[in-house]
């Protein structure tokens, strides 16, 4: 038979309807309890003292010896050998006020339903939020006038781009919103318009670029391989890491652009490209599937653009992702003939792409990319040696 413990545990499960129910104004009790374990016929007679003591201790948990609590259902059955008596049939819990007595949590609820109200009388747009998410109402007890003054802000006066996360005007500790991410975006979601929120962007690490706000830039290398520009725009200065925001807003005379996969090849590149100067030119560092940051800037739609990844499978996927963005993008070393001079450095455990077509490689790279992925095979962008490096600068322009 259901011990009281366990009558506690399967209440437990109800909170966030009852929650949900506190502020629609349905009944929500009596309910009863399933899974009671009633006793079974032949086990009556059997177990008579056990389960006498079983329901027993039921009954001094019960609203019968407490007030408040569940309520026992019994029946009553004639037996031969041990007369007239009665059994549990049932539990329920039979009001509101049984229920958080039973599971001592009328203060909680009391401050529930304080909260509640004070969210639906200064943002009555929260309602369906409120129904829908009331356990965050209760984890957030003590927060929300703060959470409600930041809501309220970004409804009201918040202009995208003005200020970073910590700056906002207003009258909270500057760590606050970084700390209430999670709950102040759910909450940001159900009031703002679409037009507030940018669908690019998800989740709490996301926060400040779905809701407008300026955030930290990603930064992107540029090195200059023409020492008038340097002289001209840095005071000489080649090798640069900007912002991506400003990296976007470059305005000089670059015509080409030279874009490696690999850190570790960067330095190799940009020595064969200083012998001699390229006028107007210049190298950028991408890290893999982050080219994607690349994606929309203007002055590159501009320029040459060639790209040197590793020649493998993942560098041909990357070559095709560039060229979606930018279709004059051409490839820098990423051929069979490479991959056939230097069978000694060939690698065979590279990872397994699961694409198939890639709509902008050439025929000639799609047929490559299958034959790498088939076979796993990789050439490194460092094992090719500087000297077959300078035999095909030509192709550069």
């Amino acid at each position: 038979m259901i011990s009281p413990e366990a009558i506690v545990q399967q209440a437990e499960t109800w909170w966030p309807e009852v929650l949900r129910t506190t502020l629609t104004g349905e009944a929500f009790f009596p309910r009863s309890l399933n899974r009671i374990d009633k006793v079974r016929p032949n086990q009556r007679l059997e177990e008579f003292d056990r389960i006498r003591a079983e329901q027993e201790a039921l009954l001094a948990g019960s609203k019968a010896r407490n007030d408040k609590g569940y309520t026992l259902h019994w029946e009553e059955r004639n037996y031969r050998n041990v007369g007239r008596n009665r059994f549990i049939a049932g539990v329920s819990i039979d009001t509101l006020e049984d229920y958080l007595h039973l599971l001592r949590r009328g203060a909680v609820h009391r401050r529930f339903v304080d909260d509640a109200a004070l969210i639906l009388r200064e943002i009555p747009q929260l309602q369906d939020w409120s129904i829908q998410k009331p356990l965050d109402i209760e984890a957030c007890h003590g927060h929300w006038p703060e959470l409600l003054l930041t809501v309220r802000y970004f409804m009201d006066e918040h202009r995208p781009g003005r200020f970073y996360i910590r700056e906002l005007p207003l009258a909270l500790p500057t760590k606050f919103i970084e700390t209430h991410r999670k709950i102040l975006a759910s909450m940001l979601d159900a009031v703002l318009p679409p037009d507030r929120i940018d669908e690019n962007y998800r989740g709490v690490q996301q926060f400040e670029q779905r809701y407008g706000l300026k955030y930290r830039q990603p930064m992107v290398r540029l090195r200059l391989l023409d020492a008038g520009l340097a002289r001209q725009y840095f005071s000489g200065l080649d090798d640069l890491k900007i912002p991506l925001n400003d990296f976007a807003q470059l305005s000089m005379p670059i015509q080409k652009v030279v874009i490696l996969e690999n850190k570790t090849n960067f330095s190799n590149l940009m020595n064969f490209l200083t012998l001699p100067q390229h006028p107007g030119t210049a190298g950028i560092f991408g890290s893999g599937f982050g080219l994607g940051l690349l994606k929309d800037i203007d002055w590159l739609r501009k320029a040459e653009i060639y790209y040197w990844g590793d020649l493998d499978a993942h560098g041909l996927q990357i070559l095709s992702q560039l060229r979606g963005y930018y279709p004059q993008t051409r490839s820098f070393l990423m051929d069979r003939a490479t991959l056939d001079a230097f069978p000694e450095y060939h690698l065979t455990d590279a990872p397994e792409s699961t694409a198939g077509i890639l709509p902008n490689l050439t025929e000639d790279e799609q047929a490559l990319f299958d034959y790498l992925n088939t076979n796993r095979l990789r050439l490194e962008q460092e094992r090719i040696p500087l000297a077959y490096v300078l035999t095909r600068q030509k192709e550069l322009g």
